[in-house]
């Protein structure tokens, strides 16, 4: 019989890669792909700002499921994944749609 652990980082480890390709193609100028870009905004702000942001939640899930094959479930860990998945979802949102877009982008 296959170990819980093993199955359920294997789980993380597939949504990781999941989210890895559209933040892939976010993050190499594919703007337009995220469901909340302003197209008001510049794209490359959006590119570079809510790409990384997206790549990290794809990175986080792949550590986790690393984390729950090797050492087992930990209730911390999860939440701290679940509560960093949630402030990065916020954080991308608030990219695609110009966030401190006027402050990095302004000629004074």
């Amino acid at each position: 019989m296959v170990d819980f652990e093993l199955v359920m980082g294997a789980f993380w480890i597939c949504g990781g890669v999941v989210i890895l390709v559209p933040a892939t193609l976010i993050a190499r100028g594919r703007a337009d792909l995220h469901v909340h870009y302003d197209e008001r905004v510049d794209p490359a702000y959006v590119s570079r700002r809510a790409g990384t942001t997206a790549l990290a939640m794809g990175l986080l899930p792949i550590a986790y499921g690393c984390f729950q094959i090797v050492y087992g479930y930990n209730t911390y860990a999860f939440g701290g994944l679940l509560l960093s998945l949630f402030v990065l979802s916020s954080l991308t949102k608030r990219f695609a749609q110009g966030w401190g877009a006027s402050e990095s982008t302004s000629t004074d």
